[in-house]
């Protein structure tokens, strides 16, 4: 978000309301008095009536034709006004005043070059007025002459050491000049001369906030809204400034009031950042569908508002907003990424495949890019292809963690174990608090019957997420292998306590009930892993051979009988032993 400057420009008028002091007509007198009556009471035409009078029976009256033009200028009749002060020039060429006011007439006309040769001619004549150098300033200034313009405010100054608005505009012209620090000194020197100068404390924030002062620049523009309480800009200038420092919450109540007062595209678009930066995306995507009804062509609207939806895996109706996002930006890696990313989700794969080729042809070093499009290929089962994207992140950044543990999944599904074993060291080594790698590298070295080290990986990955229950399943395995049964008892417990509920933990706790001679329990156990898999032969051999230890031999053998039907070859035998 760009923090846009509140560029006021003065135009000082010297206009007059003046009497003759010449003696002429009584009448032509008595109507100047009356026009000037009808000018304090804002009734200018009426005013312009008795001047036009006045003119007609005291023609060469110069302050007459200064009052008509002022009429004039109150009615925006800025030609006439000219027009009136072009007469009074040539009754009096050598009046600064006269050249002046009518370069203001010119200025307002947008007659520049025009009122610039007036504001000169004035200059030459009285070379010494202030507001004379800072109009030609503000006019220079206008046509791009930078140096000029400066030059002007700086003469303005050493003949108006006080003058808070000169101070102000080359306040602004510095700033323009890319000279920051002498910006703000000119800004505190409006503001010193000038404390109620709001736009001096509005610019002198934009620049603080430049330097990084975000605490200054909070600090300037409270007072700027302390000074016009219904200073929209100044409300959602220290609203961004405070998403720079995190303070979202503040910023958001900032752009509550700022769109309170003065609704507009880009305040939506910037509450709409801050709620979604604090995991509010309902009221992200409102705010985003605001920016769209107000002005869909800002930028990344439609991509931010698609990136709130993946949040709430609302994928479906992510995918139309990045549509539109590329079809504004057909050269953002990070659309086609995002929209690869909603339809892998949605399970769309050969389609996801298509939009990270795109990406990595537009950011071919950007290793993410190959690690997600690694993982599409796995989706899609080309385990050979998915491996090689993985490898070349790891060559674009070595340091790319998910790379390594991705890649040491596949190898560890394609059986090369040392491989597998030697990127999820790779992965830890980067990252040692990876919960997951050291439970995956537990998996290996299980399957390599390393089993003393598998459950300290597992203790590793329990230690850095004491919530992950496969962990604990697992660890309970090698344990129940190792006949440590109190141990297993103990880890299958927290399994079932972190973990959906699922057969086969039951069913091995109910195992290790049994060595442990608790039949009863052990019973429980097979009863609840049976709710969930009705048909399990293992499950049903078990149970009933825990019958028979309980001596109900007509249950035991319903299920033995069971288990045999289910193709259990164990069944039978136990049958013929307690079924006769």
């Amino acid at each position: 978000m760009q923090l846009n400057f509140r560029s006021l420009f003065f135009i000082v008028f010297t206009f007059l309301l003046l009497q003759s002091t010449n003696s002429f007509a009584q009448d032509a007198n008595d109507l100047v008095k009356r026009g000037i009556l009808q000018m304090n009471a804002k009734n200018y035409k009426a005013a312009i009536q008795d001047f036009t009078d006045a003119l007609e029976l005291a023609p060469d009256e110069i302050n007459t034709y200064v009052n008509r033009s002022l009429a004039k200028q109150q009615l925006k009749n800025f030609i006439g006004a000219a027009e009136d002060l072009t007469f009074a020039i040539e009754l009096d060429s050598a009046n600064a005043n006269l050249f002046f006011n009518r370069g203001i007439m010119k200025g307002l006309m947008n007659d520049t070059v025009g009122a610039i040769a007036d504001y000169n001619k004035a200059i030459e004549l009285n070379p010494v007025v202030a507001n004379m150098y800072f109009n030609r300033g503000i006019l220079l200034e206008a046509q791009g002459n930078k140096k000029g313009a400066l030059n002007d405010y700086n003469k303005a100054i050493s003949l108006n050491p006080t003058y808070g608005d000169v101070y102000f505009n080359r306040g602004v012209l510095k700033s323009a000049l890319l000279d920051k620090e002498g910006s703000i000194q000119d800004y505190t020197k409006a503001i010193l001369y000038n404390p109620k100068n709001e736009n001096a404390y509005f610019n002198r924030a934009i620049e603080k906030a430049n330097y990084q002062d975000f605490k200054g620049a909070i600090a300037d523009y409270t007072n700027a809204i302390r000074l016009v309480p219904s200073f929209a800009s100044a409300y959602f200038n220290r609203g961004y400034v405070k998403t720079q420092i995190n303070n979202f919450t503040g910023a958001i109540t900032d752009f509550d009031r700022a769109i309170q007062l003065a609704p507009a595209a880009d305040m939506y678009f910037s509450r709409a950042y801050a709620k979604a930066t604090l995991r509010n995306y309902k009221g992200a995507i409102a705010d985003y569908t605001k920016v769209i009804e107000l002005d869909p062509t800002i930028d990344n609207v439609y991509f931010n508002r698609a990136l709130s939806k993946i949040q709430l895996n609302n994928f479906t109706e992510a995918i139309p907003d990045l549509d539109l996002a590329i079809k504004a930006n057909q050269s953002n890696a990070d659309i086609y990424f995002n929209r690869g990313v909603a339809k892998r989700s949605l399970q769309l794969f050969k389609a996801a495949l298509e939009d990270f080729d795109k990406a990595i042809v537009l950011k071919p070093k950007n290793s993410d890019l190959y690690v997600n499009r690694g993982l599409v290929k796995v989706s899609l089962g080309d385990t050979t292809g998915a491996i090689k994207d993985f490898t070349k992140a790891i060559e674009i950044d070595p340091q790319n963690i998910d790379a390594y543990f991705n890649r040491g999944i596949q190898y560890d599904h394609i059986k090369q174990y040392p491989q597998a074993i030697a990127d999820y060291n790779k992965a830890i080594t980067l990252k040692p608090n990876y919960a997951e790698i050291y439970f995956n590298r537990g998996v290996v070295k299980g399957l390599l019957n390393e089993h003393k080290l598998a459950i300290a990986d597992y203790t590793s990955a329990i230690q850095y997420n004491s919530s992950m229950g496969a962990a604990y399943y697992n660890r309970g395995i090698e344990r129940a292998s190792a006949k440590d049964w109190l141990n297993a008892l103990a880890d299958f417990n927290k399994a079932i306590k972190n973990m959906q509920p699922s057969w086969d933990v039951y069913f091995n706790r109910g195992i290790v009930k049994e060595q442990l001679k608790q039949p009863v329990a052990a019973l429980t156990d097979y009863n609840q892993a049976l709710k969930l898999a009705p048909n399990n032969a293992d499950v049903l051999l078990n149970r009933g051979i825990v019958k028979v230890i309980l001596k109900d031999l007509t249950g035991a053998c319903i299920d033995l009988n069971k288990s045999a039907i289910l193709g259990n070859i164990l069944a039978p035998l136990e049958m013929a032993k307690s079924c006769k």
